[in-house]
């Protein structure tokens, strides 16, 4: 099985950057380039040939934000070694992501950078969707009609495309056809599956050819298939001093932000209770997250939630009117909490940090009277609020946005993306 791992990454490697073609075995002089890769205390320059590069990239909602800031950073010390620009004898480079869909407003194509600096730092900024579907087939059949087509591509240049997925697509038989499709047009694909939820016949469709897939147990074994490429005529030299990159700034440090979390137990229940609390450890364990933002839970409303002691009441009808106090939805006192005392500075806010909630529902919403009024106040107050909805009903009240998704995993991440619209892209 090692072998076999093996060969499959040397045949990429291999592919990737000696580009064979049957344009080369019709050229007794094929067109050379040379390419510059860093090497601690010395540079390794090798010459290559010219290579239409297609990236297809999974971006659906079964791939973790962690790894897919993983597998851009793959990309990008992938395309490290190569010499990107826009002549004849370069590297050109395009990407296409996609989830439930594609998606081309965050693509860019063969002629959209000029250089290998610019390149990098698309795909760097490139986001993560989260989409709920794998629609691998439509993103290749984007990668080859558009990004890919001959009337774009140098006639001289192999034509090449990378397709790094880790799930199976649902339409699998419109996968395999766009695939043979592309490779009938000229296209040699290679594709690299990631975890082990991922069927090896769906990477044989995609590739063509055995020989063109690579499989890695998790993304962060990615690094292993930009290791050893092959080269031709390679030589040392030593690496001239550079300037230190100054590293971006987090999302936090930019927008900083007070952070509530605002449910009620006994309104939510115990699967949603476990849902929302699962939602506010993923968002505490993002990167992004970590930062410049502070955060709060609003649960209760002592001491009317808690119990009382045996000589608190004399008489039945005083214990059962206390009784009533906790089949009553303490929402609307949650909220009003939040808007009068929760962001002062005795609570821990801050005065330059944007104020935010996020309001956890459950089944009966009905029961908490008029939402919208007190989340108008809010919004009043300068606190942008957020709905997170367990039963995933596409509620819409005004003044809040409900976050997106079933899965808390998914909740948390579109909060994350919408907390962080600009940097989220970037890490």
């Amino acid at each position: 099985m090692m072998g076999k791992f093996m060969l499959a990454i040397f045949m990429l490697e291999v592919a990737l950057i000696s580009a064979f073609s049957i344009q080369e075995l019709k050229s007794l002089a094929p067109r050379r380039r040379e390419t510059v890769e860093e090497k601690g205390d010395y540079l390794i320059i090798c010459t290559q040939e010219p290579i239409e590069l297609g990236i297809v990239l999974d971006s659906s909602s079964s791939i973790p934000r962690k790894d897919f800031r993983i597998a851009k950073k793959f990309l990008q010390d992938f395309l490290k070694q190569f010499d990107i620009g826009t002549g004849e004898n370069d590297v050109r480079v395009s990407i296409i992501t996609y989830g439930k869909g594609i998606y081309p407003e965050d693509a860019f194509n063969l002629t959209s950078y000029a250089t290998k600096e610019q390149v990098l730092e698309a795909i760097g900024n490139v986001p993560h969707r989260a989409g709920l579907f794998t629609d691998t087939g439509k993103a290749i059949k984007y990668m080859h009609e558009v990004q890919l087509n001959n009337a774009v591509v140098r006639p001289e240049a192999e034509k090449v495309s990378i397709v790094i997925t880790d799930g199976n697509s649902q339409i699998w038989r419109e996968t395999k056809a766009e695939a043979e499709s592309a490779r009938n047009d000229g296209i040699t694909i290679f594709a690299i599956g990631v975890g082990l939820g991922i069927r090896d016949e769906e990477l044989s469709n995609i590739a063509g050819d055995e020989t063109r897939v690579t499989k890695v147990d998790n993304f962060s074994k990615l690094e292993s298939i930009k290791e050893s490429l092959a080269r031709t005529t390679c030589i040392k030299k030593e690496k001239p001093t550079t300037p230190q990159m100054v590293e971006s700034p987090t999302c936090g440090e930019v927008n900083p932000a007070d952070i509530y979390f605002v449910f009620d137990p006994a309104q939510l229940g115990l699967d949603a209770i476990a849902w929302t609390t699962s939602i506010i450890s993923l968002t505490l364990d993002t990167e992004d997250m970590n930062n410049g933002f502070q955060y709060g839970v609003i649960s209760g409303t002592c001491p009317d939630d808690a119990g009382f002691d045996l000589d608190d009441y004399n008489n039945v009808d005083d214990i059962k009117k206390r009784l009533q106090d906790y089949d009553r939805s303490k929402v609307k006192d949650l909220l009003q909490y939040l808007g009068t005392k929760a962001y002062t500075a005795e609570h821990g806010g801050r005065e330059n940090s944007k104020k935010v909630a996020v309001l956890s529902l459950g089944k009966d919403i009905k029961s908490l009277g008029d939402l919208k009024s007190q989340i108008t106040e809010l919004n009043n107050q300068g606190i942008q609020v957020f709905i997170a909805d367990y039963y995933n009903r596409n509620i819409e009240i005004e003044g809040a946005a409900t976050l997106f998704g079933r899965g808390s995993r998914q909740v948390s991440e579109d909060l994350v993306n919408r907390l962080c619209p600009n940097l989220a892209a970037t890490k």
